[in-house]
């Protein structure tokens, strides 16, 4: 994240112990994707971990390129289409489905287009200001569809369902966004992605939930 190779590589740790904890609370397999956010987490955390090693190192120096690619790939490419694809499955209200059908739908095209600008090329990894700087270098037309597809397809998913306390993950996950739009805009990418995976334990909260809701 924004402070340290420690900082990722240590909420890597954590995010791996909440995966396996959160795993245990699975009752149904329409509920292995949602339980799988915080281990997919600890791998992007554990991969940004090198991030800073290939920057402040120069024994690392050759890792910069594949590090940032991995980190970006979660970040990017990965969410917009992994966070409406749990919430669809976990989901029974029909209504509710289409939407999410969308919004994966919309998470896709995001994602295909991000993943050809990475492997273009399209972008600088640097460290500014003691923070990872992630300067994408997209078209203009292309950054307002990020925030729209981003926001349909990682947060909004999370206040539409119709599962108990899925609130109680999708709240935290919006207020944090705020936070690292506000507070840092220029490194949004790698402080909203360490907030959200912290936050991603609240995945336990909504099964354990649903674990109460089938007694």
């Amino acid at each position: 994240m924004c402070f340290s190779a420690t900082a990722s590589f240590g909420a890597s740790a954590v995010l791996t112990g909440i995966g396996i904890f959160a795993a245990s609370k699975v009752k149904e397999p329409q509920q292995r994707a949602f339980a799988a956010i915080p281990f997919i987490f600890a791998v992007q955390q554990f991969t940004e971990g090198f991030v800073w090693l290939s920057l402040t190192q120069a024994s690392w120096a050759e890792w910069i390129r594949p590090s940032s690619f991995i980190f970006l790939f979660f970040a990017e490419v990965l969410w917009p289409m992994w966070i409406p694809f749990a919430m669809l499955v976990l989901e029974k209200d029909q209504r509710t489905r289409r939407f999410f059908r969308i919004a994966l739908a919309l998470g896709f095209i995001f994602g295909m287009h991000t993943l050809y600008y990475l492997l273009s090329n399209t972008y600088d990894v640097r460290i500014a200001d003691h923070h990872v700087l992630y300067k994408l270098h997209f078209p203009l037309t292309f950054v307002v569809f990020t925030w729209i597809a981003y926001g349909i397809g990682t947060v909004m998913p999370t206040f539409i369902s119709t599962v108990p306390k899925m609130w109680v993950f999708g709240l935290p996950m919006a207020l944090s966004f705020l936070v690292a739009l506000f507070f840092y805009p220029s490194y949004v990418i790698s402080v909203w992605c360490f907030f959200a995976a912290l936050m991603s334990g609240f995945v336990v909260v909504v099964l354990m939930g649903e674990r109460e809701k089938g007694k």
